[in-house]
């Protein structure tokens, strides 16, 4: 598997894992909010979605995808829109540019923003188990990911 195949791969899985813990997601998730300083479930969920939008950006400097009004329903499709744009440009763009003087490669963008919104769907699983609707055990080993495919 090549490095493109391979960052298709995560993007399947974080797919899978997102779309564990919004599904059946009571509505009372996406506004609670944690003790601390901390941000709700659709502050999370849009922080998700600037960070693809980055990816997105990093393909295509011209590409436009508009914010999303921090409502859940809409985060949550806007996520699904973006990570297909992610996946259609691994298929083949070449990436454009750098960031702060830092020249933008797919192993750049796996450590950063990538790896940012794999570790904030860790956050939202944790955020739902503290609203008090934990999402249940699995075993991720045994999931059924295919690069390019993303169900919801």
């Amino acid at each position: 598997m090549d490095d493109r195949e391979t960052i298709r791969h995560f993007l399947a899985t974080l797919n899978y894992r997102y779309r564990g813990v919004v599904r059946d997601a009571p509505p009372s998730f996406f506004t609670y909010l944690p003790p601390g300083d901390g941000w709700s479930a659709v502050e999370v969920l849009h922080h998700i979605n600037d960070l693809l939008r980055f990816v997105v950006r990093a393909f295509d400097k011209g590409s436009i995808v508009p914010i999303s009004p921090r409502e859940p329903e809409a985060e949550v499709s806007t996520f699904a829109k973006l990570l297909k744009i992610v996946d259609q440009h691994l298929k083949g763009t070449e990436l454009k540019g750098e960031f702060k003087g830092r020249e933008l490669t797919l192993a750049v963008l796996l450590q950063g923003p990538l790896a940012d919104a794999m570790t904030h769907v860790g956050q939202l699983a944790q955020l739902r188990r503290q609203a008090g609707a934990p999402i249940e055990y699995q075993n991720f080993i045994l999931a059924d990911i295919k690069p390019g495919e993303f169900p919801e």
